[in-house]
């Protein structure tokens, strides 16, 4: 009797405890996590790139909404892009170990410079904000004020022109789909970095280079390069950026080059097997996050453009991204898999 009564007071204990807990889901070996999908533990946000760079920028301006609007504990983890990604693979699929990713994770993995596939190593909790504009920047002297005039002068001198991109990354695969589709062949040179891109158009060691919109707009104000033209995600126009830029600034698409656009979105990834209930939960909070106007109004002063998709929708823009840039690495010679 006395064992009996044991037994059942251990049992009372246990759902006074999950009581006490909020009530809290959980997941198969998984902390409890509350109807935000956030868990009561130290949330780390892996940041896959460069310090100061537009998904660092993205992440702590996030981070900012998170620790405000729901009091969470956010230790943001800088590292490489493949070691951010193997990170978050690797980790207890509990929610508190996610990452903002970009194209990188996806032009990395078909190349064959990661192993990390983003289809099925992953959980894909939400497609954000797009990642902005691209402004092509030439040199000052470039013998070309306008992208019709660039195209031109491309075909006229095919593989003359010096394009500085990483050996395979997102501005690659950018270059890679306008080759392809206005049948220009471009000398790709090494310049992986944003800094290295500035510095060498500056000084004219290479013709052609994408920069962010905030460096295009303060170095060509300087007097350090000339934009002409941005690309960007399909419909994108430069007035969606909410500055009053000059028709240089234009989009290809809006410029009347229709097929000349990227996707080229954020992704909020936590690792494989993340319970369903919990990634609909914090699918649903980062919309609350996108949607704050602190957040809303930092993502745009850093030139991106905030978004927030469901779950439907943010596999199908996934989807397509990935089958642009295998299609890219295909024409570029680059498709590993």
């Amino acid at each position: 009797m006395k064992k009996i009564l044991a037994i059942a007071l251990i049992a009372l204990a246990s759902i006074t405890l999950a009581f006490a807990q909020g009530g809290a889901e959980t997941s198969t070996g998984a902390a409890a996590y509350n109807e935000t999908g956030f868990t009561n533990d130290t949330l780390t946000f892996v940041i896959p790139g460069s310090a100061g760079g537009g998904t660092d920028l993205a992440i702590r301006t996030m981070i900012e909404g998170l620790q405000r609007i729901y009091g969470l504990k956010v230790n943001p983890q800088q590292m490489k892009n493949t070691q951010g990604h193997t990170t978050v693979k690797n980790a207890a699929p509990d929610g508190n170990t996610i990452m903002l990713a970009t194209a990188a994770l996806l032009t990395q993995y078909v190349s064959g410079n990661s192993d990390v596939n983003p289809l099925e190593d992953l959980t894909l909790i939400a497609t954000l904000d797009d990642n902005g504009y691209s402004v092509l920047a030439a040199p000052v002297n470039a013998p070309y004020n306008t992208f019709e005039e660039f195209v031109a002068y491309a075909k006229a001198n095919p593989g003359m022109v010096n394009a500085g991109m990483p050996a395979a990354g997102s501005n690659t695969f950018l270059f890679g789909k306008l080759e392809s589709v206005l049948g220009i062949e471009l000398n790709h040179v090494e310049c992986a970095s944003e800094s290295d891109r500035l510095t060498n158009i500056a000084g004219g060691f290479i013709d052609i280079g994408v920069v962010g919109l905030g460096n295009a707009i303060s170095y060509e104000a300087a007097g350090k390069l000339k934009v002409i033209g941005t690309v960007a995600g399909n419909g994108i126009t430069i007035a969606d950026s909410g500055r009053e830029l000059g028709d240089n600034y234009k989009t290809l698409q809006e410029q009347g080059y229709d097929d000349c656009y990227v996707l080229c979105m954020h992704y909020v990834y936590g690792p494989k097997g993340m319970n369903p209930d919990q990634v609909a939960k914090l699918n649903a909070s980062f919309k609350t996050i996108i949607e704050d106007p602190t957040v809303n109004e930092g993502l745009r002063k850093i030139g991106h453009i905030p978004l927030w998709h469901d779950l439907e929708e943010s596999k199908a823009i996934q989807m397509e991204e990935y089958n642009t840039t295998v299609e890219t690495a295909k024409f570029l010679g680059l498709y590993a898999l």
